[in-house]
């Protein structure tokens, strides 16, 4: 009876284990990140849009104001924010922000897939009721 030789068998499973369970994790890592990502900056968008909106001297400053800290983010990321904004300035009223970014399938480097659908930020900033007019 002879023996088969083995020599060799371990670069190939060791090859092969890369390959279907490494690599998998690998991917997965690399798209979860950027989605945590846009999420994380589109919230603190949407709360830093309507504090400027909010202690803004008018709403038509507010709303110069609140669009552009949503300019200066699309400027330093490779994604694309979308801002609107609902109340007014009264004493005590609300003023909500929501910003829009598109979430895609996929985000892997050198590869670019379309956008699958919009996450949406939402934050409400009250007026302050002692604010003053003048």
């Amino acid at each position: 009876m002879r023996f088969r030789n083995d020599s060799g068998a371990v670069p190939v499973e060791f090859a092969a284990a890369i390959g279907l369970l490494v690599f998998p994790v690998f991917v997965f890592v690399m798209t979860i990140a950027p989605v945590v990502e846009r999420r994380n900056v589109a919230g603190r968008a949407a709360a830093e849009a309507a504090r400027a909106f909010v202690v803004a001297p008018d709403v038509a400053a507010g709303s110069a104001a609140a669009q552009s800290i949503i300019d200066q983010v699309n400027a330093s990321h490779p994604f694309n924010l979308t801002l609107s904004l609902a109340g007014d300035l009264d004493r005590g009223a609300t003023v909500t922000a929501t910003v829009e970014v598109a979430m895609p399938l996929v985000i892997f480097p050198g590869v670019q897939i379309s956008s699958v659908a919009d996450y949406t930020a939402t934050h409400v900033e009250e007026v302050d009721l002692l604010r003053s007019f003048g």
